[in-house]
Parts: C-alpha cells; sequence; structure tokens
C-alpha cells in the first residue's frame, strides 16, 4: 500500500526540445494542469511571451485540463511564440509517452477507438440479427454459422462504395497532398543547401588557385625559390593548423566532402525551420508518409478480405 501511495505523487518528466537543439526536462506533479504546465515553462524561460497549449486549433491553456490525462488520451501541441515545440513525457515507471507530430491530433480519429469501436459495433449488429430472437440461448453451431454469415454480410458492406472506405481514400488523398508539399518544401531547402555547399567548395578552390598564383609570381616574378620557399612554408603550416583546429573541433578529417555535409546540413535545417517555422518538420514528413501507408493498408485488407 505505501509503494502505491509513493508511486501516486511520483513526478513525471516533461522534455521540451527547444529549436536550437537541446532540451530541458520539468518535474511535473501527476495532477497538474494545462494552466500549471504553461505557468510553469514561463517561470523557467522568462523571454517566452506567449505559451499556449492547443488541440488542432483549439487553445486549451485556461480549460484547467489534467495535463497528463490531457496526453495520454489525445494529442496535444505546445506553442511557444508561435512556434510547435516537440516534447516527451515520461510517467517516470511507465512507458514514455512521445508527441512524435503535429499531424497526430489531424489523424487520431481514425484510430482506435473510433471507427475499430465502430466496426466492432457493426459486426456484433450483424451477428444478432442472425441468430433467433426467441431463443435465450444458442448453441455453438449456431453462434459459429451466425459469425460465418454475419461475416458474409460484413464483407459486403465495406465494399470499395461503402461510405467507410470513401472517407478513407478522402483522407488518404488528403494526406497525399500533404505529402507532396512536404517533399516539394524539402527539395528547394536541398537544392538551395546544395548550391551553398558547392558554393563554399568553389571558395576553397578559388583560395587555393589564389595562392598557387601568389607562389608563382613570387618565385618567377619578383624573388627566388629562395625567397618563396618559406613562405610556402609558413602557408602549408597555416593549413596544417587550421585543419587540427577542424578536426579537434568536428571529430573528423579537414576533407572537402566532410566541409560540403557540414555547409549543407546547416544550411538544411536553417532553410527548413525559417520555411516551416517547425523544430519537428522532417518528423512531421516521416510521420505522415507511415500513416499514408497504414491506411493504404486498411483500405486494401478492409476491401479485399472477409
Amino acid at each position: 500500500m505505501l509503494n502505491k501511495i509513493s508511486q501516486l505523487y511520483r513526478l513525471s518528466n516533461l522534455k521540451l526540445h527547444y529549436p536550437k537543439g537541446f532540451a530541458k526536462i520539468f518535474k511535473i506533479p501527476h495532477h497538474a494542469t494545462t494552466s500549471d504546465i504553461v505557468q510553469l515553462i514561463k517561470q523557467e524561460e522568462e523571454s517566452f511571451q506567449n505559451v499556449k497549449i492547443t488541440m488542432g486549433d483549439k487553445d486549451m491553456t485556461d480549460q484547467q485540463l489534467p495535463f497528463i490525462d490531457l496526453v495520454l488520451h489525445n494529442t496535444p501541441s505546445i506553442n511557444i511564440d508561435d512556434v510547435n515545440f516537440s516534447y516527451e513525457l515520461d510517467l517516470n515507471g511507465c512507458a514514455p509517452y512521445y508527441m512524435n507530430s503535429e499531424l497526430e491530433t489531424a489523424f487520431g480519429q481514425l484510430e482506435i477507438p473510433y471507427f475499430d469501436s465502430l466496426v466492432i459495433a457493426r459486426f456484433h449488429e450483424l451477428m444478432v440479427q442472425q441468430l433467433n430472437p426467441n431463443k435465450q440461448s444458442h448453441s455453438p453451431i449456431e453462434i459459429e454459422n451466425a459469425i460465418q454469415k454475419a461475416l458474409a454480410k460484413f464483407a459486403e458492406e465495406n465494399a470499395t462504395t461503402s461510405q467507410f472506405w470513401q472517407l478513407q481514400q478522402t483522407v488518404l488523398q488528403n494526406l497525399d497532398q500533404v505529402i507532396v508539399y512536404y517533399e516539394k518544401i524539402v527539395a528547394e531547402v536541398t537544392d538551395e543547401a546544395t548550391k551553398q555547399g558547392h558554393k563554399l567548395l568553389k571558395q576553397l578552390i578559388v583560395f587555393a588557385l589564389i595562392q598557387y598564383f601568389f607562389l608563382l609570381y613570387l618565385t618567377y616574378g619578383i624573388y627566388d625559390w629562395g625567397v618563396s620557399e618559406p613562405i610556402s612554408y609558413l602557408l602549408a603550416q597555416v593549413m596544417e593548423t587550421v585543419a587540427l583546429f577542424y578536426f579537434i573541433k568536428k571529430g573528423r578529417a579537414f576533407k572537402q566532402t566532410h566541409l560540403f555535409k557540414n555547409k549543407f546540413d546547416k544550411t538544411f535545417y536553417e532553410l527548413i525551420n525559417k520555411k516551416t517555422n517547425s523544430t519537428y518538420f522532417m518528423k512531421d514528413l516521416e510521420f505522415a508518409k507511415l500513416k499514408a501507408d497504414l491506411i493504404q493498408a486498411k483500405i486494401v485488407y478492409g476491401t479485399t478480405s472477409i
């Protein structure tokens, strides 16, 4: 009993991910409301002006709802100064709940328990219709026959023309449009990041050519190799120092491939955050693709199997 009481008052961990790549962990009691969470975040970060907890387009901040219960049964978002902050909620001993995507709320109604409960309820209704209403009990053979007839009837209703699967098709079409829009943004950002990476490499090539012609001019235009050799040695030492500093800071060799990748990654994520105003855009795209595959599988299975 004492162990159960201690678990009841155990604090949960709210891990809030910041756009700059780090996260903070907030200790919250199980009875904390949405308003309490907002106040806790504001107290920690005085620079935050507008902190809201939303469900879709609805502001849940002032409704005094239990935050943990809201997270476990729904998918609220934490919006800070018009930016959606991703977060993780660990119940400290229970399985953590991951808020993986902004799209979770929009498609949550297609998952358990809503539509699955409708399917179960309709199947139960069809099975009851196959049984004799005047009897209080039924034999196993009667129940088996009723199940088979209900399955056949259920399969007929779940043809491609049914309202349920038409809705799923509509959702899949809308989701495909979202994926196309997201991938268009990714393609545009990828092109720009690639250009910036190539620009950096071109600048390095130009620098190397300038250095080459500078030494050539010193050797054959003004002085001789006796003067140019110490200068070339000093330039080589400078490049060695830069390469060593780069290795210490980045943990990798000073190579063109690494320089390009660093420039590409930095530009890519800066442009993604700027265009989408979200810290979780790539997760949203991954989530949308997985959700589309799931709905497609449901449609294929539901319209072809008994």
